[in-house]
């Protein structure tokens, strides 16, 4: 196995495993909630492309599409991080605590359900697929 296919195989079990924890988690209660789901469509759509081909504007239509994932990743920790700095408030010491502990707990989810790193599945395929895109394909 080739260093390329490598990436993409890993690639492909991100986009199945986010997928699979989105669906475990039925995250699609809310119209904010398809975002993740719209990245995986857009990260499994850029897979195919660059298994398929690896001219250069294919590779700069994967990039672009890399690239808006990893957006939609940071948005998606940064959304997660405030709902469960939001939960907060429902903790009767939280009024005590300095802002910066009340936005680690948040991070940490030490307060609130939304699990902070979970939107990080999504960057981490989008980095294995730009990483794959600089890799030559064999006879190319």
């Amino acid at each position: 196995m080739t260093p390329r296919v490598g990436l993409l195989a890993l690639v492909a079990i991100g986009i199945v495993g986010a997928g699979l924890e989105l669906a475990f988690e039925r995250h699609w209660q809310t119209p904010v909630q398809f975002i993740p789901w719209s990245a995986l469509l857009l990260l499994g759509i850029a897979l195919v492309l660059l298994a398929a081909g690896g001219s250069p504007r294919t590779l700069t239509v994967v990039r672009v599409l890399a690239l808006v994932v990893l957006l939609a990743s940071a948005y998606g920790v940064y959304m997660h991080v405030s709902v469960n700095y939001g939960a907060g408030a429902f903790d009767p010491a939280w009024e005590g605590l300095s802002p910066l502990t009340q936005w680690w707990y948040a991070l940490t989810k030490s307060v609130g359900s939304a699990p902070p790193l979970a939107p990080g599945m999504l960057a981490q395929s989008a980095l294995l697929l730009l990483l794959a895109s600089t890799i030559k394909r064999p006879g190319h």
